[in-house]
C-alpha cells in the first residue's frame, strides 16, 4: 500500500508540475509520502475500529433483545431439569455429614441442626444462582464467562488478566465431579461383582470399568445418543431413596429387630449411643462443605435463564427457589434415612453401608452404576473442552489422535485419584469448598458489583446497597470455605 500511495502521490505531483519548474527533491517526497501513508493507515484503522464496535454493539443489542424474549422451556420443565442437574454424586455423601453432627445419637432433635444447615445453604446458593441470572439480564450475556468479561473484565486490566480463573475454576469443579463418579463406580461395581459371586478387588473393578466401559464412551463423537440415559439417573436416585426408607423402618439392619442383613462387615453394623448430640461446632462445617458440591451448578445459570420461556427475573427466581427447595428436601431425606439406619458408622458413600446380600440395595447399586456410566462422558467432555479453551488450542491441533490422547491422559488421572481416595464425603467436602467458593461466591459477587458500578447514576440506592452486601457475603463464604477445608483435612 505504501508503494501504491507513493506512486499516486508522485504521479499527481508530476501532473501538477507540467509547465512549471518543480523537480521535487527526494527528502520532501519521502516526508510527504510518510505523512500521507501514516495518516491513511491511522484514519483507516480508526474507521475500521469504529465499524467493528458499531457491529458488536448492534449484535449485542440484538442478542439481548432475543434473550429478553426468552426460550421455549416451561417453568415445570425448567424445574425438572434443574433438580436433575442438582441431584448427583453429592447426594450420597450427605448422610456422613449428618453423622458428623449427630455423633451417633438417636435423639430426634439431632436432625434439627442438620436440616437447618441444609435449608440455609439452599437459600444462599439459590440466591447466588438467581444473581448470575440477574447479571445476564443486565449485560445480555449468554454464558458464565461472557458475564464475567462484560462486568468484571471491563472494570480493570487486572480483572481482565484474571479472566482465565473463571474457566479454570469451572474445569476443576467439573473434574471433581468426574472423580466422584469414578469413586462411586469403583465401589458399586466391586459390590455388584461380590453379589454375583465374583471375587474382584475395588482396584480391579475400577480398572475394568475404566478401560472397557468409560474409555470407549468418552471417545464417542455424538453425545446426543447418551442423553436419554440421564432419565435413568433420576429414576435411580428416586428408587434409592425409597429403598433407604424401607430399610430404615423394616428392621433388617437393626439388631433389636430382625437384623436380617447384619453381617461381619463393620460398615453394615449400625452404631448408636444414648443421650443428646454434642453441641454444634466445627462438626457442622463438614456438612456445610458437602453442600458446596451438592448445590453446585451455578456455571449453568445463564443457560437456564436464557432457555426459560418469558424469562423475567421473577419467573426465573420462582423456578430457582422451587428447584433448590425440592433438592434440599431430597438431600435431607437421604441424610436422615441413611443416618438413622447406620448411625455413627455411616460411610462417606452411603450405599457402601448396605450388605452385599441385600437384593434391593444391589438393585440400587446397579441403577446408579448404569446412570453413572452413561452420564460420565457428559461432564468429562465438558472438562476436556474447557481445557482446550483455557489453553486456546486451535482447531488444527484438535485431531482425533490428539483428542484421544488427551482423553486417555485425563481418564488415567481420574482413575489414579479414585484409587487413592476412597471417602466420597471427604472429597466432596474438600473439593466443593475449595473450588465451589470461587464459582458460587466470589465470581458472581464481583460480577454483580461491577455491573451495578457500570450503571452509575442509573443504579438505585437499594441495588447499590445490595452490591455491597453481596461483597460482604462473599467474604463470609471465603472464610467459611477455608475453615471448613482445614477442619475436614485435620479430621
Amino acid at each position: 500500500m505504501d508503494n501504491e500511495n507513493g506512486r499516486l502521490l508522485h504521479s499527481s505531483n508530476s501532473y501538477g508540475s507540467t509547465g512549471g519548474d518543480v523537480s521535487g527533491d527526494d527528502d520532501n517526497f519521502r516526508s510527504i509520502h510518510s505523512l500521507n501513508s501514516s495518516g491513511l493507515r491511522s484514519s483507516l484503522g480508526k474507521s475500521i475500529s469504529k465499524s467493528i464496535r458499531r457491529m458488536q454493539d448492534k449484535m449485542r443489542s440484538f442478542r439481548a433483545s432475543v434473550r429478553d424474549m426468552g426460550g421455549t422451556c416451561t417453568m415445570s420443565n425448567e424445574m425438572f431439569n434443574l433438580v436433575k442437574n442438582l441431584i448427583g454424586a453429592g447426594a450420597f455423601g450427605i448422610p456422613s455429614g449428618f453423622a458428623a453432627i449427630a455423633n451417633g445419637s438417636r435423639s430426634n432433635f439431632t436432625m434439627l441442626p442438620a436440616g437447618g444447615i441444609i435449608l440455609l445453604m439452599a437459600l444462599i446458593f439459590s440466591y447466588y444462582f438467581i444473581l448470575v441470572g440477574r447479571v445476564c439480564k443486565m449485560t445480555g450475556s449468554a454464558s458464565y464467562r461472557e458475564a464475567w468479561d462484560m462486568t468484571a473484565g471491563k472494570s480493570s486490566n487486572m480483572m481482565k488478566q484474571l479472566s482465565f480463573l473463571v474457566p479454570l475454576a469451572v474445569i476443576l469443579m467439573a473434574g471433581l465431579g468426574n472423580l466422584a463418579y469414578s469413586m462411586m463406580l469403583a465401589d458399586t461395581t466391586h459390590s455388584l461383582a461380590a453379589r454375583w459371586g465374583y471375587s474382584v478387588s475395588r482396584t480391579a473393578s475400577l480398572l475394568y470399568v475404566t478401560v472397557f466401559v468409560l474409555l470407549p464412551l468418552c471417545m464417542v463423537k455424538k453425545l446426543s445418543v447418551l442423553a436419554p440415559f440421564s432419565a435413568v439417573g433420576t429414576g435411580g436416585i428416586a428408587f434409592t431413596v425409597v429403598v433407604m426408607a424401607v430399610r430404615c423402618f423394616d428392621g433388617t439392619y437393626d439388631s433389636t429387630k430382625s437384623g436380617k442383613y447384619l453381617d461381619s462387615s463393620v460398615k453394615s453394623t449400625p452404631l448408636f449411643v444414648e443421650g443428646a448430640p454434642p453441641p454444634l461446632g466445627s462438626n457442622a462445617l463438614l456438612l456445610m462443605c458437602m453442600c458446596f458440591m451438592a448445590f453446585f451448578c451455578h456455571y449453568n445459570a445463564p443457560r437456564y435463564y436464557i432457555e426459560l420461556k418469558t424469562n423475567t427475573i421473577p419467573r426465573f427466581s420462582q423456578v430457582t427457589n422451587v428447584s433448590f427447595g425440592i433438592s434440599a428436601l431430597i438431600y435431607f431425606l437421604i441424610g436422615a434415612l441413611g443416618y438413622f439406619t447406620f448411625g455413627a458408622n455411616t460411610d462417606g458413600f452411603i450405599l457402601n453401608n448396605y450388605s452385599q446380600t441385600d437384593d434391593l440395595a444391589s438393585a440400587c447399586r446397579f441403577a446408579i452404576a448404569i446412570a453413572l456410566i452413561f452420564t460420565y462422558p457428559l461432564p468429562f467432555i465438558g472438562t476436556r473442552d474447557g481445557i482446550l479453551d483455557l489453553f486456546s488450542i486451535g482447531a488444527e491441533w484438535q485431531t482425533s489422535t490428539n483428542l484421544n490422547a488427551l482423553t486417555v491422559g485425563m481418564l488415567t488421572m481420574f482413575t489414579v485419584m479414585a484409587y487413592k481416595f476412597t471417602d466420597l464425603g471427604l472429597v466432596n467436602a474438600v473439593g466443593g469448598a475449595a473450588f465451589g467458593t470461587a464459582v458460587v461466591f466470589v465470581f458472581p459477587s464481583i460480577m454483580f458489583y461491577s455491573a451495578v458500578k457500570q450503571l452509575q447514576d442509573d443504579a438505585s440506592f437499594w441495588i447499590r446497597c445490595e452490591s455491597v452486601l453481596v461483597m460482604a457475603l462473599m467474604c463470609v463464604g471465603i472464610v467459611m470455605g477455608a475453615i471448613g477445608v482445614m477442619v475436614v483435612v485435620a479430621d
